[in-house]
């Protein structure tokens, strides 16, 4: 694995969007992917911080771990660490909604049907991406279920990323995924169905050369050359 001497921040794992006390938005993520990329960030030499929304999962041993619960939780911590990192890569499967309000206890059951309102969550790798110094590295990951590369693209643009791993839901908590691993001009990594510890060992790798200033190798362009 190539060296990776620098301050790594991670994002992992799901957010909880609490409607009251006992019942949330969430999604299926368990974190793994953040904790293999914090696996491999550490086996190549790296300082890893990871901000994980809630997890079953163990952290690994030897990483600086924050566990915080929701997505405006997860910006404040991220946003706190974002400017001492040198790469940052945002693997959180974030809720895009919250809901508009919390209610205190438990709501009890009323009517039969109930209007719930949601307002848009911050989005983080965005808000982070603005603020980025010219020598940091940022990856992202982009789940997408039509057209994944067009949209992976989209995304890297708009969220000022370096490299952005795109992936689809057939894999969503699952031991191993598919993932096409994209910069600005086409693709630079494709693994076919492989576990999260050999993606995050790639990304890790791709993340390396980048930090030390080198270009990545394409595998293709978006057009199919």
């Amino acid at each position: 694995m190539a060296e990776l001497a620098a301050n790594v921040l991670i994002t992992a794992g799901p957010t909880h969007e609490y409607l009251d006390d006992v019942r949330f938005l969430g999604n299926p993520s368990t974190g793994r992917m953040g904790i293999e990329l914090a696996r491999a960030a550490k086996a190549a030499g790296a300082a890893v911080t990871v901000v994980c929304g809630p997890t079953h999962l163990s952290p690994p041993p030897g990483i600086r771990w924050i566990p915080v619960v929701s997505a405006q939780d997860m910006l404040i911590a991220a946003k706190e660490r974002f400017q001492a990192c040198d790469v940052f890569i945002a693997s959180a499967a974030v809720s895009d909604y919250r809901p508009k309000e919390r209610f205190d206890g438990k709501l009890k059951k009323g009517a039969k049907d109930v209007t719930l309102s949601l307002v848009q969550n911050p989005d983080i790798l965005k808000t982070l991406g603005k603020k980025r110094r010219d020598d940091q590295v940022i990856v992202g990951y982009s789940l997408e279920v039509k057209d994944p590369l067009k949209h992976g693209l989209k995304k890297l643009k708009a969220k000022h990323c370096d490299l952005m791993v795109v992936n689809t839901p057939g894999h969503f908590g699952e031991g191993s995924e598919h993932v096409w691993i994209i910069n600005d001009r086409g693709v630079v990594a494709e693994l076919p169905p492989s576990g999260k510890a050999a993606v995050a060992v790639k990304v890790i790798e791709l993340a390396a050369l980048l930090h030390a200033g080198a270009g990545v190798p394409l595998l293709r362009g978006f057009d199919g050359a």
